[in-house]
This record gives structure tokens, sequence and C-alpha cells, in this order.
């Protein structure tokens, strides 16, 4: 998820193009600045607990009726502090704010739901992972040569916006050529059999996953070679296990979650079987960073569920 920082300094950057200066005191700086911060403020959804808020960030905060509705609140409050600016304008660049809050969080992997309350599903381009050093670099840049000589900060800003925008599509470009070029090295039938998504804490790298007859593959890309890193087995959905697994609250945050997950039953003799959730989405140190299990009886009913929000730490039990 992009950071504050970098949402900021992208508020602050549309904020040059209205012409308006860089002060405390203008409405429309602090409304393009502060609105490119306000959606996260759903942060506060910490406070009952980590999965509580991996399940409400980027969710109804983030859509196209919340990024607008934030927009006229926190217009009308600037407007009233500070009535140097029409009102309108004040409310077009602060939506400008709010807005570029939603579309730079779509880049990446967590996504938003950004046609809340009529879809949840969080909409993603898997471009970025947490954030892009180079955009961040660029906006930064603009920031520091707008303080220091005013009268270029409309078009250093501009330039930053659009050097930013020409590196996004350069970088989508590569991550179309490298997904055609990993389904030609795996023999893939059909490229939607690969997915292509950035690396966690390696922002020039890339992770991939293979959908392949029997089974899926998660590898990692670094100096453009391919390495699979894990190897699952195809979900059975006929399992019986398996079916009644997806029947539970783990198999609906997980649906909610992330638009890639993995299920694995595990056997034991005499014994429950556990139901494995991955989130194929994030990897780092050998291993996916969110899973789940669910525990079924032997009469295939479900005992009990866990959401595991980080790895080798006490999972979250789920009520059922």
């Amino acid at each position: 998820m992009l950071d504050p920082l970098t949402h900021g300094l992208i508020g602050i950057a549309f904020s040059s193009l209205s012409g308006h200066p860089l002060q405390l005191n203008d409405p429309v700086f602090l409304g393009c600045t502060l609105g490119a911060i306000l959606p996260d403020l759903d942060i506060i959804a910490h406070v009952k607990g980590r999965l509580n808020y991996l399940l409400n960030h980027r969710g109804a905060s983030h859509s196209l009726i919340a990024l607008t509705t934030s927009a006229l609140g926190l217009s009308s409050a600037l407007y009233f502090l500070f009535p140097t600016t029409s009102w309108s304008t004040v409310f077009i660049w602060t939506l400008i704010g709010t807005m570029s809050h939603g579309i730079f969080d779509l880049l990446n992997s967590y996504g938003a739901e950004l046609l809340w309350p009529f879809s949840r599903k969080k909409i993603t381009l898997d471009m970025i992972m947490l954030t892009d050093p180079v955009v961040l670099g660029l906006v930064f840049l603009s920031l520091i040569t707008s303080l220091i000589s005013p009268e270029i900060a409309r078009t250093s800003s501009l330039s930053a916006i659009l050097l930013s925008a020409v590196y996004l599509g350069l970088r989508y470009l590569g991550k179309i050529e490298i997904r055609d070029r990993l389904a030609n090295a795996y023999n893939l039938e059909d490229k939607e059999q690969v997915k292509i998504i950035p690396a966690m804490y390696h922002p020039f790298n890339w992770n991939f996953l293979l959908f392949q007859k029997e089974q899926v593959s998660f590898g990692t890309i670094r100096n453009q070679v391919p390495a699979i890193c894990r190897v699952l087995p195809k979900v059975n959905g006929d399992n019986p296990s398996v079916a009644n697994a997806l029947e539970g609250n783990l198999a609906e945050i997980f649906n909610q979650f992330t638009p890639y997950y993995h299920v694995i039953a595990h056997y034991k003799d005499n014994e429950e079987c556990v139901v494995e959730f991955l989130d194929l989405r994030y990897w780092a140190k050998g291993d996916f960073i969110y899973t789940g299990n669910v525990y079924l009886t032997l009469e295939g009913e479900i005992s009990h569920e866990i959401f595991h929000p980080l790895p080798n730490q006490k999972g979250v039990q789920l009520s059922y």
C-alpha cells in the first residue's frame, strides 16, 4: 500500500498545478494535500486488532463515494477557515487530491474497494508494492524545486507527474513482456495462466504465479531470471474437507482480502483434517505472510478457524 508520505507528496504536486502557492494558509494547497492523505485515516481500524484493520483498510473509505464525500467535507471546512478562494475551486482541487489517493492505491497489490457498496472486490493493477522509489523520488524532487524556485513550481510538478506516468507505463509494458516470456518458458497454452505481481521489499523485481494443470507454482524473478520457490498441489474442490472449509468464515475473509489465495488439505491418521489457506501475493523470508487454518473434525465439521496476520505469531481465532 502506498505510504502516506508518497500520497502527500503527490497531493502537493497536483496542488502546484493550480497555480496556488505552497502555503499553509492556502485552502487549495491544504485541500489537495490533506485530501491525498485523508483516506488512510482508516488506520483507526487497527484499534480493534490487525485482522480488523486488514479487512477494513482500503474498503469503504477508498470508494468513489467516500472519496467524493471526504472532498466535500474537507473543502467546506477549509473554505470556512480560509474564505480566500471560491468554494468550488477548493472543492475541485480537494477532490483531485482524494481521487489521486484512490487511483494510486489501485497500482498496489492490496487494491481498493473503489466501487463500494456495489462491489466489495478490491480492484488492483498489481504494479507496485508498498512504495515506489522512482515515483517517491520524482515528487520529492518536485517539492524541493518548488520551494527553492516557486516561479517554476507548476512546471516541476507537471514534469514529475508526467515522468511518473511514463515510468509506470514502461513498468506495465515490462510486466506484460515478462508474462509472455514465462508463458513460453513453461509451455502454458494461455497467457492468463501467468500472473505477475510486484515483489515485496524489492521494488524493481517481480514475483509470479503459474496456474498449471496439476499444480500452482509461486516464483520470483531477480535480474530477469525466474526461479520457482514453492509448488502447491491443485485445489480439489470435490474434496469434502476442502468444500466444507470453503463455506467457513476464513474462506469469506480470504475471498474479501485477496484475489490470489490457495487452499491445501493436510491429513493425519485418526486426527482432524487441517485446511490451510495461503495468500499468494506476499512472500518474505521464504514463506507467505498471510495464512490461515481451518480445523475439521473426523466427521468433516469445522471445529475452529485461525487467521495468521503475521508469520510465526499467534493467530486470531475466528468465532464460528
